[in-house]
C-alpha cells in the first residue's frame, strides 16, 4: 500500500523528469481511466516527480462564492482544475505556488494540451471576501478563480483533500496569519481527485508531472 504524501506547510523542491508513453502503456492507462475507481495506476515506465496518483474519489457536494456567484461541484465538470487552499494575505507559499500554477498554465497552452483552470479557496473568509479574490486571483492569470465560503462551507472540501490550518496571532497590520497545507490537488473533467502534488518551488517538476497526467487521457 503507498504512502501518502504528508500534507506539507513549507514549500519543497522536485527535479523535473517525464518519461515518453508507450503504446502498451498508453492501453494500460485507457482501462485505468475508464475505470473511475480504485487507486489510479500509471502504466509501466511511466513516473511522476512531485505529484502522487490518488484513489479518484469524487468530490462532495460544496457551495462557496465567488466573483460572480455560487460554484458548486457541478462547475467543475467538463474542465481539469486545480485546486488550493490558501489566503491572500499569505506572504511566501501561495503566490509561489499560484505563480507555478499559472507558468504550468502558459506552458501547456504552448504544447497544445489541455489547462486546467487554477481554484484557489480561501481559508480566510473573514478578510478574503469575493471582491478581494478576484483582484488576488486575476494577478495570476485569467482562467484563477478565488473562491470564499463559511468554516460550514469548507468543512467537506477540507476533509475530502485532507486540508487543516492555524490561526496565528500576527505582529503586523494584517493582525493574524494561517499556517495551512501547501499541498495541491488535481482534479479530472469527471470531478474526480486524481493526484495530489507535494509542495514543490520547481515549476519544471510540476509542468512535468502535469503533461503526464493530462497528456495520456483517452480522447
Amino acid at each position: 500500500m503507498r504512502e501518502p504524501w504528508p500534507r506539507r506547510r513549507v514549500m519543497g523542491a522536485g527535479l523535473a523528469a517525464l518519461a515518453a508513453a508507450a503504446v502498451t502503456g498508453y492501453a494500460a492507462y485507457q482501462r485505468w481511466w475508464s475505470s473511475g475507481a480504485g487507486t489510479a495506476q500509471l502504466p509501466p515506465g511511466q513516473t511522476l516527480e512531485v505529484a502522487q496518483l490518488e484513489e479518484l474519489n469524487a468530490i462532495p457536494e460544496f457551495t462557496l462564492a465567488g466573483a460572480t456567484g455560487d460554484f458548486t461541484r457541478h462547475d467543475l465538470l467538463g474542465r481539469w482544475s486545480f485546486i488550493f487552499f490558501g489566503y491572500t494575505n499569505c506572504p511566501n507559499a501561495c503566490p509561489a505556488t499560484l505563480g507555478i500554477l499559472n507558468h504550468v498554465q502558459e506552458a501547456l497552452q504552448a504544447q497544445g494540451l489541455p489547462q486546467p483552470r487554477i481554484v484557489f479557496v480561501s481559508l480566510d473568509p473573514e478578510r478574503d471576501t469575493p471582491p478581494v479574490l478576484q483582484r488576488y486571483a486575476a494577478a495570476f492569470g485569467t482562467d484563477t478563480l478565488g473562491l470564499t465560503g463559511s468554516a460550514t462551507a469548507l468543512r467537506g472540501l477540507l476533509a475530502f483533500f485532507g486540508v487543516t490550518y492555524e490561526r496565528r496571532p500576527g505582529v503586523d497590520a494584517a493582525g493574524y496569519t494561517l499556517d495551512h497545507t501547501t499541498n495541491f490537488f488535481l482534479v479530472r473533467p469527471d470531478g474526480r481527485w486524481l493526484a495530489t502534488f507535494a509542495p514543490a518551488d520547481d515549476g519544471d517538476a510540476v509542468l512535468a508531472d502535469t503533461v503526464t497526467l493530462v497528456r495520456l487521457a483517452p480522447d
